[in-house]
């Protein structure tokens, strides 16, 4: 592997990590317009992006990325205000992002996807978010591409059709830097790159590796234990109470290594939630109670894909339509909770 592919797996990793927090962010900004510190995070992800592709040569991916600035630029000014309309073309970016991204990985190239239309939206939302029309009509949702389906489709499987589309590479990037602009231009230039020598990524095999021979050293621990305790000298017998004390508490660290907040999984939550009910037509609201509660990596992964189905069916099958809501005495939007808490020695997790 030469320099430049190694810049680009960085690239891609640093990307990848970062545009879930930009699906994150964009659903929060469209709960907090206003919200400066918001804008100018998402303009600098977005940016510090479109940046890389330059000195990389993915022109694709760069020139979509570019729209995508523009637009937040002008956000970020104060020249246009956040509507649901630019929310939406503006998670089409992340997903189309995504897209070319996972093809890079895949193939080290762009992929053949056309992004025209999904640049063109982004470009006449910067024109019509002054006077609060809606977006071109069949405007992209997801990669830019217009949702098809037929006037006899059920509502409800279209919603769940839509929303199951695959999505690659779930993870995403959050870079410093940026081309400041306004009153946010100190925040920015301070902001940028402060996480810099403070975190490790760390291959989860290399990880398994070192709970291996851990578990060798805990063998040999044992029986240095053993052997000590037919021993009369105190200074082997001390010597051996040292090695068992620091052998636990090595054993507990590299175990809690592997442990990841839930927040792992919930973090797409947000971003599944307000697509489904745009979709569907409903009015939805997530709130999410012990995101800090820590398993294990491993189990993490395995409950992945039955949380999100159970989080897909609160929606589509939980929550009624505004007006069913209004009519039995509800207020217009639903509540779906997400809870997780220790009890007992064990985890519980509840929607």
């Amino acid at each position: 592997m030469n320099e430049m592919d190694i810049i680009i797996k960085e690239f891609l990793v640093e990307s990848n990590e970062n545009l879930d927090q930009l699906d994150r962010d964009l659903v929060q900004l469209e709960k907090e317009p206003a919200s400066r510190e918001l804008l100018g995070t998402i303009f600098r992800t977005v940016h510090s992006i479109k940046g890389a592709t330059g000195f990389l040569g993915f022109g694709k991916l760069g020139g979509v990325a570019h729209a995508g600035e523009n637009l937040l630029s002008q956000l970020r000014d104060g020249k246009l205000v956040v509507t649901p309309a630019i929310t939406t073309g503006l998670l089409s970016l992340v997903d189309a992002i995504r897209g070319m991204l996972s093809q890079i990985a895949e193939s080290g190239t762009e992929g053949n996807r056309d992004y025209t239309r999904l640049v063109e939206t982004l470009t006449h939302l910067q024109d019509v978010a002054h006077v609060g029309k809606d977006p071109p009509a069949g405007a992209p949702h997801e990669s830019g591409i217009a949702s098809q389906s037929s006037v006899s489709e059920n509502p409800a499987e279209k919603c769940i059709r839509e929303i199951t589309r695959p999505k690659v590479l779930q993870k995403a990037a959050d870079s410093g830097g940026g081309s400041p602009a306004l009153e946010l231009r100190e925040q920015e230039e301070t902001q940028g790159g402060s996480f810099l020598g403070t975190t490790l990524r760390v291959n989860i095999q290399q990880l398994d590796s070192l709970m291996d021979l851990v578990g060798e050293l805990v063998l040999v621990r044992n029986h240095v234990i053993e052997v000590a305790s037919r021993q009369a000298a105190s200074d082997f017998v001390a010597a051996s109470q040292r090695l068992n004390s620091i052998t636990s508490e090595m054993q507990q660290r590299i175990a809690k290594l592997r442990m990841q907040p839930i927040n792992t999984v919930w973090r797409r939550f947000p971003r599944l939630v307000r697509d489904l009910a745009v979709q569907c037509g409903k009015r939805v609201r997530l709130a999410m109670h012990g995101e800090e509660t820590e398993l294990d990596k491993m189990i993490l992964e395995m409950i992945q894909d039955p949380l999100t189905h159970l989080v897909r069916n609160a929606v589509d099958h939980g929550i009624e339509s505004p007006e069913v809501r209004v009519a039995n005495g509800k207020p217009e939007e639903g509540t779906i909770t997400l809870r997780a808490f220790h009890e007992n020695g064990q985890v519980n997790i509840e929607i």
